[in-house]
């Protein structure tokens, strides 16, 4: 019986251990994602195909004027030049977005890479990421974009820990420059900052990127002011506090927006200096698996606590979670149970909303949490001074 384990043991690590297996992964996780390349769904026939019919009957970039969607116009050129391309759109917006999903891919592969320093962990990162339920469901089935501003934000994670400031603030930028989601690793460089890993002057590159970003658009006739608070003007489309999230708003679904998302805002900056500030401490040694540790929970605390969440806020958390596995096999619970949330909501996002209670969610999202938290805080105990 004993050599009979051993034996499936060896067998099971000379599969884990094999680049050609990870490979093979890889390309059945795309022929999957080209088989639901052809799916249109509402947030393609609704948002996407409009806006590129707009592009087309108001001449391309001269479109670019106008404000016509409610996406940044770092994702609108791209739009712009699939309105060009004489072939299905939803086919080039599909594989955009999955390009994307690889090079976050590759990006977590490194950042896991400098603790184990082996290029097998990049393979499976790249075999993994694509085929998390939630990262396939967002690319390739419902059009999102999510992967392009995760992707860059993996880059300025792994560039900050490789201690590259330019670099690392440049990606961080270059995500915000397209989605204001970026903002959940704010507490990391926050830290980071405090920490003085990191100088100050180098965040100036973030808002110099986004001006970059807008400047064909406001070169093509929009107006400046309306470019440079875009942000805000989104933060108040949907006027809800929650949208199939199961975060702390799912209680308060009828309060006043203004004043609980004020509320909220707030809530999360406060809690955002009381972090950095308690970490700030030299008598804290922050090592890379302390870095790890913080990172994820940022990436699942910012949402629980942010207002106007949508079920795809998750992105960061869902595969930032590959990395805590990894370095924490032991703890497989934890990014496991955020990825089972976060499905559970794409899944509740569809025509299940009115089955799907959101409690149940919410609870076990508030468990991660927690649980994350009190393995953050034990890993401090034993890093002091």
């Amino acid at each position: 019986m004993e050599k009979e384990l051993i034996h499936k043991q060896s067998s099971l690590s000379f599969f884990l251990l094999n680049k050609y297996f990870w490979a093979a992964c890889i390309v059945l996780g795309l022929i999957v994602k080209a088989y639901f390349l052809p799916v249109k769904t509402g947030d393609y026939v609704v948002y996407l195909k409009p806006w590129i019919d707009f592009i087309k009957t108001h001449g391309y970039f001269s479109a670019l004027k106008y404000d016509f969607s409610n996406y940044t116009p770092a994702y609108l050129y791209f739009l712009t030049l699939v309105a060009k391309i004489p072939i299905e759109p939803v086919f080039c917006i599909k594989i955009f977005s999955i390009a994307f999903e690889f090079l976050a891919a590759y990006f977590l592969g490194k950042i896991v890479c400098l603790k184990y320093h082996n290029s097998l962990i990049i393979f499976i990162s790249l075999a993994v990421i694509p085929w998390l339920p939630t990262v396939m469901l967002n690319s390739s089935y419902l059009s999102q974009c999510d992967a392009i501003y995760a992707s860059f934000v993996m880059g300025s994670i792994f560039y900050a820990l490789k201690k590259r400031p330019f670099l690392s603030v440049l990606f961080l930028g270059i995500a915000f420059a397209f989605k204001m989601q970026a903002v959940f690793v704010l507490p990391f460089f926050f830290v980071f900052l405090l920490r003085k890993e990191i100088k100050w002057y180098y965040f100036f590159i973030v808002p110099a990127v986004y001006l970059v970003s807008i400047l064909p658009a406001w070169f093509n006739g929009r107006s400046f002011v309306e470019l440079i608070s875009l942000y805000f003007s989104q933060a108040d489309y949907y006027r809800l506090l929650t949208m199939n999230f199961p975060n702390i708003y799912i209680w308060f679904s009828g309060a006043d927006f203004d004043t609980f998302s004020l509320a909220g805002i707030l809530f999360t900056v406060l809690l955002t200096l009381v972090a950095g500030f308690w970490l700030r401490t030299p008598k804290i040694t922050f090592t890379l698996e302390t870095w790890i540790k913080f990172l994820f929970l940022s990436f699942i605390v910012v949402p629980f606590v942010l207002p106007g969440m949508h079920e795809r806020y998750m992105y960061l958390g869902d595969i930032f979670g590959l990395a805590y596995l990894m370095f924490f096999p032991k703890k497989w619970y934890l990014p496991f149970g955020i990825l089972l949330v976060s499905t559970y909501s794409y899944i509740r996002c569809s025509r299940f909303s009115e089955v799907l209670p959101m409690q149940p969610a919410f609870f076990l999202y508030l468990l991660v949490i927690l649980l994350t938290f009190y393995d953050f805080v034990e890993s401090l105990k034993f890093s002091r001074k």
